[in-house]
């Protein structure tokens, strides 16, 4: 094999390498970015999560409310989140998903831990920069069960301080 030979071989394998890391990520991130929900409890849009907490019910009954703190839910500030479930069977892990309704903001999922006192579940997020005066939210809380997955959304608007 000749020297000009080995240079491009070595980018060939690197190249080969790459892709196949890539396929990697992407098979083990699919799960993950894209959840296979088997309900979604229906909106309620009457509450205003920016001024209190607001709850949720599915067709059954079961009752989740989400209560975020502080109140106006601003941006790149840490935020309390809290879950109360009624009604319903305690979940293996429960997390909060913010998502841009309008815009994909990327990856922003919180996993809140449960307070054996309360039975609430509790944990911290973040609402990250945007580039628009208004956006437009959905905080969807995912309940894990073994053998199903359930989602409460909530929708909210935030603004940039001094936006109208």
């Amino acid at each position: 094999m000749s020297g000009v030979g080995k240079p491009a071989l070595l980018w060939g394998v690197a190249a080969a390498l790459g892709v196949a890391i890539v396929a990697v990520v992407l098979v083990k991130a699919w799960p993950l970015l894209h959840l296979d929900i088997s309900e979604r409890a229906a909106l309620s849009p009457d509450c205003d999560l920016l001024s209190q907490a607001c709850s949720v019910r599915f067709s059954a009954g079961a009752e989740v409310t989400l209560d975020i703190q502080p109140r106006g839910i601003p941006a790149v500030h840490p935020l309390e989140l809290r879950v109360g479930l009624k009604e319903m069977p305690s979940p293996q892990r429960v997390e909060v998903d913010f998502a841009g309704v309008d815009m994909a903001m990327g990856f922003n999922r919180a996993a809140l831990s449960v307070d054996a006192e309360t039975g609430a579940w509790t944990g911290q997020g973040m609402l990250p920069v945007c580039v628009r005066d208004r956006m437009t939210w959905e905080a969807r809380v995912l309940l894990h069960y073994p053998d199903r997955l359930l989602a409460a959304p909530f929708r909210f608007v935030s603004a940039r301080p001094g936006a109208f």
